[in-house]
């Protein structure tokens, strides 16, 4: 998964969350380090280190 447009489209309201977890949490993490608007997403911890992100409103 492109994580970097997925972030730009959780952002634009093009897409309602991404799902990440353990495994794909590396891939993630270099998305997330150059986001720039991180202040627009939030993240909602699961159980089993999941992690769902949606648009902060």
């Amino acid at each position: 998964m492109d994580y970097s447009q997925a972030l730009l489209d959780l952002r634009d309201g093009k897409i309602d969350e991404i799902n990440v977890t353990p495994e794909t949490f590396s891939d993630f993490q270099k998305a997330w380090s150059e986001f720039p608007y991180q202040n627009t997403v939030k993240g909602i911890a699961h159980r089993a280190g999941k992690v769902t992100y949606v648009r902060s409103k």
